[in-house]
């Protein structure tokens, strides 16, 4: 049976999606599969001129990570088809999962975002990724 997880962040825009991306790259077990939502549905047009987001696209596009999908919301229909619930942000809180709808595990990761007042946005971005990276690649090892 195929185990299904779900990489949560703030708005699906940059560290669910590159940890869903780095899942997708590293694991090679078929009986699992991973997926990604935000808690707050965004928009990209409501980013135009955000410094931060820039700067992710910038330093994800680097790296060969797409993230030129539109943010997911995340909804009770997809927690139930969810086994593992990573909420890969600093900003999302764990109690929003006491709902009866999700029975899974929850891991939480508590990754900062970007900041618009961080002085070299690329290098934070860079170093974000670097650390998911590095998550994501135990958390597939631990997988096995």
């Amino acid at each position: 049976m195929v185990k299904r997880i779900l990489f949560i962040c703030k708005h699906n825009l940059f560290r669910s999606r590159v940890a869903e991306e780095l899942f997708n790259k590293y694991n090679k077990n078929e009986n699992y599969k991973a997926a990604s939502a935000g808690i707050i549905r965004w928009e990209k047009k409501d980013l135009r001129g955000d410094g931060g987001f820039e700067a992710e696209k910038a330093v994800a596009s680097e790296r060969r990570i797409n993230l030129k999908v539109k943010s997911r919301g995340l909804s009770s229909s997809l927690l139930k088809k969810t086994d593992i619930a990573v909420i890969v942000a600093d900003d999302v809180s764990r109690k929003i999962f006491r709902d009866k709808s999700f029975l899974g595990k929850i891991l939480v990761w508590e990754i900062p975002d970007v900041k618009e007042k961080d002085k070299n946005k690329e290098e934070v971005a860079r170093k974000t990724i670097e650390y998911i990276d590095r998550k994501i690649k135990r958390f597939v090892r631990d997988l096995r």
